[in-house]
């Protein structure tokens, strides 16, 4: 049984706390960046207290200026059922909506994550998409590509022609980063990214693709293509390959095509085998 409880920003003098926590989560990435979680000006961490017990733990990542993402989301297993998750993420949401420079509040959660679909379903965050990561480990398993390779984009006029389509449709997710998805704005598609960024487009000109370089826990030339037709397209898959290998003189030989696929992409995937996959991850959130 909980009585009291006191919500605030964790500090570097919680560290031993929150490493403490009971979180059947094992090697927890939050303990190891925890410094850096609490440092950033991008991040923030927040910490459920009962007395001096930290018993909840949970976050934000703060995206092209805008975008609140909610996550970090964990708790100690010895208080579960007393409705922490619930009370520490409708706390963030709150404080969120008093920031006047955060235009959207959301979460990423994995399809199977159900204590967090819960507490989001509690809160009625909007369901936006899900979208499965897949990452092509092996190239040999998959048809032998045909059509003629995609024209590549130069200039920064080619690239904001394409993009000038969707960054005023919010219905448009778009995957900035390997894990984080948004609805698009023009927040999302500042010059200097899109100068780092490859594109291509089909010879009907009424298709393009993006390929950006991601790092996570593995390196990806991340692709970005929004229509069902990915493994139909003539030349799309030998673009991709042979932008792959670009990217592999650049960052090294493990780097991985990934993408982001919605169902009825993923269904048409030629072969299983020649991909990893992690469970679905389900976007939600709205506009403030």
């Amino acid at each position: 049984m909980i009585d009291t409880i006191q919500i605030r920003p964790l500090t570097i003098n919680d560290e031993e706390k929150i490493a403490n926590m009971q979180t059947g989560i094992e090697d927890d990435y939050v303990v190891r960046i925890f410094e850096r979680l609490i440092t950033s000006e991008e991040h923030a961490l927040y910490g459920l207290f009962s007395d001096d017990q930290l018993v909840s733990v949970a976050g934000y990542s703060v995206f092209k200026g805008q975008y609140g993402m909610l996550g970090r989301l964990r708790s100690d297993q010895r208080y579960l059922g007393n409705g922490l998750a619930t009370t520490i993420i409708e706390y963030i949401i709150e404080q969120l909506k008093k920031d006047d420079q955060i235009k959207w509040v959301g979460a990423n959660t994995q399809l199977h994550n159900f204590p967090a679909l819960r507490v989001l379903e509690k809160l009625q965050l909007p369901r936006l998409e899900l979208l499965h990561p897949a990452v092509l480990v092996d190239q040999s398993k998959m048809p032998e590509p045909t059509g003629d390779v995609w024209t590549k984009l130069e200039t920064l006029e080619e690239k904001r022609k394409w993009i000038d389509t969707i960054q005023h449709d919010d219905s448009v997710i778009f995957p900035l980063e390997a894990y984080y998805p948004f609805p698009t704005s023009p927040e999302l598609f500042k010059d200097e990214d899109l100068e780092m960024w490859s594109f291509f487009e089909n010879e009907a000109q009424d298709r393009f693709a993006i390929v950006k370089f991601d790092q996570k826990r593995d390196q990806y030339a991340h692709v970005v293509y929004l229509w069902d037709d990915l493994f139909e397209q003539p030349g799309l898959m030998k673009t991709l390959y042979e932008e792959l290998e670009e990217f592999k003189k650049q960052y090294g030989d493990e780097t991985y095509i990934r993408f982001d696929l919605p169902d009825e992409t993923r269904n048409k995937i030629p072969n299983d085998d020649a991909f990893k996959f992690q469970d679905p991850w389900i976007l939600h959130g709205y506009w403030k």
